[in-house]
Protein backbone atom coordinates (compact mmCIF):
# COMPACT_ATOMS: atom_id res chain seq x y z
CA UNK A 1 0.00 0.00 0.00
CA UNK A 2 3.03 2.31 1.10
CA UNK A 3 4.94 1.60 -1.73
CA UNK A 4 1.96 2.53 -4.64
CA UNK A 5 1.62 5.83 -3.11
CA UNK A 6 5.30 6.42 -3.33
CA UNK A 7 4.87 4.70 -6.64
CA UNK A 8 1.78 7.47 -7.88
CA UNK A 9 4.18 10.43 -5.95
CA UNK A 10 6.67 10.10 -8.27
CA UNK A 11 4.95 9.70 -11.13
CA UNK A 12 3.06 12.83 -10.48
CA UNK A 13 6.31 14.68 -10.31
CA UNK A 14 7.78 13.45 -13.05
CA UNK A 15 4.43 14.39 -15.09
CA UNK A 16 4.97 18.22 -13.45
CA UNK A 17 8.31 18.92 -13.71
CA UNK A 18 7.80 17.60 -17.63
CA UNK A 19 5.47 20.36 -17.74
CA UNK A 20 7.45 22.56 -16.48
CA UNK A 21 10.34 22.21 -18.59
CA UNK A 22 7.87 22.50 -21.74
CA UNK A 23 6.64 25.53 -20.79
CA UNK A 24 9.82 27.17 -20.46
CA UNK A 25 11.31 26.66 -23.98
CA UNK A 26 13.01 29.40 -25.63
CA UNK A 27 11.19 30.94 -28.51
CA UNK A 28 14.23 32.26 -30.81
CA UNK A 29 14.05 35.67 -32.02
CA UNK A 30 12.47 36.54 -35.65
CA UNK A 31 12.87 39.63 -38.38
CA UNK A 32 8.96 40.15 -39.41
CA UNK A 33 9.49 43.63 -41.50
CA UNK A 34 12.19 45.59 -42.20
CA UNK A 35 11.97 48.75 -43.47
CA UNK A 36 14.81 51.21 -44.94
CA UNK A 37 15.13 53.64 -47.85
CA UNK A 38 16.39 53.18 -51.20
CA UNK A 39 18.36 56.16 -51.89
CA UNK A 40 19.75 59.30 -49.87
CA UNK A 41 21.85 62.39 -50.67
CA UNK A 42 25.53 62.76 -49.29
CA UNK A 43 24.75 63.36 -45.39
CA UNK A 44 20.75 63.22 -45.22
CA UNK A 45 19.90 61.17 -42.37
CA UNK A 46 17.76 58.33 -43.27
CA UNK A 47 15.28 56.11 -40.69
CA UNK A 48 15.87 52.57 -40.33
CA UNK A 49 13.35 49.85 -38.25
CA UNK A 50 12.77 46.47 -38.29
CA UNK A 51 10.08 44.40 -36.11
CA UNK A 52 10.40 40.77 -34.81
CA UNK A 53 8.29 38.13 -33.65
CA UNK A 54 6.23 39.25 -30.09
CA UNK A 55 6.84 35.93 -28.38
CA UNK A 56 10.69 35.82 -28.58
CA UNK A 57 12.51 35.31 -25.42
CA UNK A 58 13.84 38.46 -23.88
CA UNK A 59 15.88 40.37 -24.08
CA UNK A 60 16.05 40.57 -27.94
CA UNK A 61 18.98 43.02 -29.36
CA UNK A 62 19.27 44.45 -32.61
CA UNK A 63 22.98 45.71 -34.45
CA UNK A 64 23.07 47.65 -37.19
CA UNK A 65 25.77 47.79 -39.42
CA UNK A 66 25.78 50.38 -42.05
CA UNK A 67 28.70 49.67 -44.81
CA UNK A 68 30.76 52.98 -43.87
CA UNK A 69 32.66 51.64 -40.99
CA UNK A 70 29.74 52.53 -38.34
CA UNK A 71 27.20 51.01 -36.72
CA UNK A 72 24.50 51.50 -34.52
CA UNK A 73 21.76 49.17 -31.71
CA UNK A 74 18.22 49.46 -31.60
CA UNK A 75 15.24 48.14 -33.49
CA UNK A 76 14.95 51.77 -34.87
CA UNK A 77 17.58 54.18 -35.73
CA UNK A 78 19.44 56.72 -38.10
CA UNK A 79 22.15 57.06 -40.24
CA UNK A 80 23.43 59.51 -42.58
CA UNK A 81 26.64 58.40 -45.47
CA UNK A 82 29.31 61.32 -46.00
CA UNK A 83 30.38 60.48 -49.24
CA UNK A 84 28.49 58.66 -52.36
CA UNK A 85 28.24 54.78 -53.20
CA UNK A 86 26.15 51.84 -52.50
CA UNK A 87 26.22 50.68 -49.05
CA UNK A 88 24.98 47.33 -47.72
CA UNK A 89 22.60 47.84 -44.35
CA UNK A 90 22.61 44.61 -42.26
CA UNK A 91 19.91 44.54 -39.21
CA UNK A 92 21.14 41.32 -37.15
CA UNK A 93 18.55 40.37 -33.57
CA UNK A 94 19.78 38.12 -31.62
CA UNK A 95 18.08 36.68 -28.14
CA UNK A 96 19.38 34.10 -25.50
CA UNK A 97 22.29 35.43 -25.00
CA UNK A 98 23.30 35.05 -29.01
CA UNK A 99 22.13 31.61 -29.51
CA UNK A 100 19.34 32.46 -31.65
CA UNK A 101 19.67 35.10 -34.51
CA UNK A 102 17.90 36.49 -37.65
CA UNK A 103 19.03 39.16 -40.13
CA UNK A 104 18.20 41.61 -43.07
CA UNK A 105 20.21 43.37 -45.43
CA UNK A 106 19.72 46.17 -47.76
CA UNK A 107 21.04 48.00 -50.52
CA UNK A 108 21.31 51.71 -50.47
CA UNK A 109 22.64 54.22 -53.05
CA UNK A 110 23.99 57.29 -51.78
CA UNK A 111 24.31 60.23 -54.65
CA UNK A 112 24.14 63.88 -54.99
CA UNK A 113 21.18 65.29 -56.68
CA UNK A 114 21.26 65.49 -60.15
CA UNK A 115 22.17 68.70 -61.77
CA UNK A 116 19.93 69.97 -64.74
CA UNK A 117 22.01 71.58 -67.68
CA UNK A 118 23.13 75.51 -67.57
CA UNK A 119 25.23 77.26 -70.11
CA UNK A 120 27.45 79.67 -68.37
CA UNK A 121 29.15 81.44 -71.28
CA UNK A 122 29.20 80.87 -74.52
CA UNK A 123 32.98 82.22 -76.88
CA UNK A 124 33.85 82.15 -80.65
CA UNK A 125 37.44 82.11 -81.77
CA UNK A 126 37.78 84.47 -83.27
CA UNK A 127 35.62 86.77 -82.22
CA UNK A 128 36.22 89.48 -85.56
CA UNK A 129 36.23 86.29 -88.56
CA UNK A 130 36.25 87.16 -92.06
CA UNK A 131 34.32 84.96 -95.11
CA UNK A 132 37.79 82.93 -94.96
CA UNK A 133 38.12 82.51 -90.87
CA UNK A 134 36.96 79.43 -89.83
CA UNK A 135 35.68 79.93 -86.70
CA UNK A 136 35.55 77.56 -83.41
CA UNK A 137 32.48 77.88 -80.92
CA UNK A 138 32.90 76.97 -77.35
CA UNK A 139 30.89 76.73 -74.38
CA UNK A 140 31.13 76.86 -70.28
CA UNK A 141 28.41 74.32 -69.30
CA UNK A 142 27.49 72.88 -66.14
CA UNK A 143 25.04 69.42 -65.76
CA UNK A 144 24.91 65.54 -65.41
CA UNK A 145 25.42 63.57 -68.28
CA UNK A 146 24.64 62.97 -70.92
CA UNK A 147 24.10 66.93 -72.35
CA UNK A 148 22.60 67.31 -75.64
CA UNK A 149 24.04 70.18 -78.05
CA UNK A 150 22.01 72.00 -80.74
CA UNK A 151 24.05 74.66 -81.93
CA UNK A 152 22.25 77.46 -84.40
CA UNK A 153 25.22 79.68 -86.43
CA UNK A 154 22.73 82.23 -87.63
CA UNK A 155 23.40 81.84 -91.56
CA UNK A 156 21.09 78.51 -91.64
CA UNK A 157 24.05 76.26 -90.57
CA UNK A 158 23.49 73.85 -87.43
CA UNK A 159 25.46 71.50 -85.41
CA UNK A 160 25.26 69.31 -82.53
CA UNK A 161 28.89 69.17 -81.60
CA UNK A 162 30.18 70.75 -78.28
CA UNK A 163 32.36 72.56 -80.17
CA UNK A 164 31.57 73.18 -83.58
CA UNK A 165 33.69 74.67 -86.44
CA UNK A 166 32.50 77.22 -89.29
CA UNK A 167 33.25 79.42 -92.02
CA UNK A 168 30.77 82.29 -93.07
CA UNK A 169 30.46 83.10 -96.82
CA UNK A 170 28.68 86.31 -96.24
CA UNK A 171 29.76 89.43 -94.04
CA UNK A 172 27.52 90.22 -91.48
CA UNK A 173 26.24 90.50 -88.03
CA UNK A 174 24.68 86.83 -86.98
CA UNK A 175 23.33 85.65 -83.28
CA UNK A 176 24.33 82.34 -83.01
CA UNK A 177 22.54 80.47 -80.08
CA UNK A 178 23.41 77.37 -78.17
CA UNK A 179 20.24 74.75 -76.41
CA UNK A 180 21.77 72.45 -73.52
CA UNK A 181 19.62 69.88 -72.58
CA UNK A 182 19.81 66.49 -70.39
CA UNK A 183 17.21 64.78 -68.81
CA UNK A 184 16.91 66.85 -65.98
CA UNK A 185 16.51 70.21 -67.75
CA UNK A 186 17.75 72.17 -70.59
CA UNK A 187 18.57 75.96 -71.36
CA UNK A 188 19.62 78.17 -74.41
CA UNK A 189 21.96 81.37 -74.52
CA UNK A 190 23.12 83.39 -77.49
CA UNK A 191 25.73 85.50 -78.47
CA UNK A 192 26.26 88.10 -81.44
CA UNK A 193 28.86 87.73 -84.12
CA UNK A 194 30.58 90.53 -86.39
CA UNK A 195 31.66 88.87 -89.59
CA UNK A 196 33.84 90.86 -91.83
CA UNK A 197 34.88 89.92 -96.23
CA UNK A 198 38.09 88.76 -96.64
CA UNK A 199 40.22 91.21 -97.11
CA UNK A 200 43.84 90.51 -99.14
CA UNK A 201 47.28 92.18 -97.46
CA UNK A 202 47.40 93.79 -101.57
CA UNK A 203 44.70 95.91 -99.75
CA UNK A 204 45.73 97.70 -96.52
CA UNK A 205 48.99 98.16 -99.09
CA UNK A 206 47.51 100.37 -101.73
CA UNK A 207 47.39 103.94 -101.34
CA UNK A 208 45.62 105.39 -104.68
CA UNK A 209 43.94 104.10 -107.50
CA UNK A 210 44.19 105.55 -110.69
CA UNK A 211 42.43 108.71 -111.87
CA UNK A 212 40.10 108.37 -115.35
CA UNK A 213 40.58 111.29 -117.97
CA UNK A 214 37.64 113.01 -120.02
CA UNK A 215 37.00 114.50 -123.11
CA UNK A 216 36.43 118.35 -123.18
CA UNK A 217 32.86 119.32 -121.66
CA UNK A 218 32.13 115.21 -121.98
CA UNK A 219 30.63 113.03 -119.04
CA UNK A 220 30.87 109.87 -121.50
CA UNK A 221 33.43 107.46 -120.66
CA UNK A 222 35.77 106.76 -123.42
CA UNK A 223 37.33 103.08 -124.03
CA UNK A 224 40.49 104.35 -122.30
CA UNK A 225 38.26 105.74 -119.24
CA UNK A 226 36.74 102.70 -119.03
CA UNK A 227 40.05 100.44 -119.44
CA UNK A 228 41.53 102.28 -116.13
CA UNK A 229 38.53 102.13 -114.22
CA UNK A 230 38.88 98.33 -114.97
CA UNK A 231 41.89 98.00 -113.36
CA UNK A 232 40.64 99.84 -110.42
CA UNK A 233 37.37 97.19 -110.20
CA UNK A 234 40.27 94.20 -109.70
CA UNK A 235 41.13 96.10 -106.45
CA UNK A 236 37.99 97.11 -105.26
CA UNK A 237 36.61 93.26 -105.80
CA UNK A 238 39.52 91.63 -104.47
CA UNK A 239 39.31 94.71 -101.37
CA UNK A 240 35.28 94.13 -99.96
CA UNK A 241 36.22 96.43 -97.22
CA UNK A 242 37.44 99.02 -99.53
CA UNK A 243 35.33 101.97 -99.71
CA UNK A 244 35.87 104.69 -101.92
CA UNK A 245 35.50 108.64 -102.68
CA UNK A 246 34.66 109.63 -106.43
CA UNK A 247 35.51 113.27 -106.95
CA UNK A 248 35.08 114.80 -110.27
CA UNK A 249 36.31 117.97 -111.61
CA UNK A 250 36.17 120.69 -114.44
CA UNK A 251 38.98 121.82 -116.36
CA UNK A 252 39.36 125.71 -116.42
CA UNK A 253 37.51 126.92 -119.74
CA UNK A 254 35.08 124.01 -119.46
CA UNK A 255 31.06 124.59 -119.36
CA UNK A 256 28.97 124.00 -116.76
CA UNK A 257 31.65 123.52 -114.29
CA UNK A 258 30.17 122.13 -111.38
CA UNK A 259 27.37 120.12 -113.02
CA UNK A 260 29.97 118.84 -115.46
CA UNK A 261 31.98 117.51 -112.56
CA UNK A 262 28.77 116.11 -110.88
CA UNK A 263 28.18 113.97 -114.11
CA UNK A 264 31.43 112.94 -113.90
CA UNK A 265 31.57 111.36 -110.45
CA UNK A 266 28.18 109.78 -111.31
CA UNK A 267 29.54 107.94 -114.51
CA UNK A 268 32.82 106.29 -112.92
CA UNK A 269 29.91 105.59 -110.02
CA UNK A 270 27.41 104.10 -112.70
CA UNK A 271 29.65 102.22 -114.27
CA UNK A 272 31.81 100.52 -110.66
CA UNK A 273 27.73 99.57 -109.65
CA UNK A 274 27.15 97.57 -112.74
CA UNK A 275 30.24 95.86 -112.40
CA UNK A 276 29.38 94.55 -109.12
CA UNK A 277 30.70 97.53 -106.83
CA UNK A 278 27.70 98.24 -103.73
CA UNK A 279 26.82 101.94 -104.04
CA UNK A 280 27.13 102.04 -100.10
CA UNK A 281 30.82 101.53 -100.65
CA UNK A 282 31.11 104.82 -102.81
CA UNK A 283 30.41 108.73 -102.20
CA UNK A 284 30.12 110.59 -104.64
CA UNK A 285 31.11 114.56 -105.14
CA UNK A 286 31.53 117.13 -107.84
CA UNK A 287 34.39 119.51 -107.11
CA UNK A 288 33.37 122.02 -109.77
CA UNK A 289 36.07 124.10 -111.91
CA UNK A 290 39.96 123.28 -110.57
CA UNK A 291 41.77 125.84 -108.58
CA UNK A 292 45.16 125.97 -109.59
CA UNK A 293 47.77 123.02 -109.78
CA UNK A 294 45.90 119.98 -108.36
CA UNK A 295 47.30 117.61 -110.46
CA UNK A 296 50.52 115.80 -110.87
CA UNK A 297 50.88 116.35 -114.52
CA UNK A 298 50.60 120.07 -116.13
CA UNK A 299 48.05 121.12 -118.64
CA UNK A 300 44.74 121.01 -118.58
CA UNK A 301 43.64 117.47 -120.07
CA UNK A 302 44.58 116.42 -116.37
CA UNK A 303 41.43 117.98 -114.59
CA UNK A 304 39.14 116.40 -116.46
CA UNK A 305 39.08 114.12 -114.67
CA UNK A 306 37.49 111.84 -111.73
CA UNK A 307 39.69 110.36 -108.97
CA UNK A 308 38.83 107.04 -106.72
CA UNK A 309 39.76 108.30 -103.30
CA UNK A 310 40.44 105.14 -100.86
CA UNK A 311 38.48 105.97 -97.64
CA UNK A 312 40.21 104.72 -94.48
Amino acid sequence: MARNILTRLAVLVFVIGGMAISGCKTVPVDILSANAPDALLPNETGTFSITTNADAKQPVEVTWTFGDNESSAGAATTHSFASSGTYTVTALATNNKGKFSDSRSFTVVVAPPPVPASIVSLSANNMSPDTRTQVRFSASTNGDAPLTYSWDLGDGASSTMSNPTHTYERPGTYTVSLTLANPQGSDSRTMSLTVAWYEAAICREIAELDAVMFDRNSSVLSDDGRGTLDNNLQILTECPNMNVRLEGVSAPGERRAQELSDDRARAVETYYESNGVSASRMVTNGLGRAQGLTSKKEGLAQYRRVDTVIIR
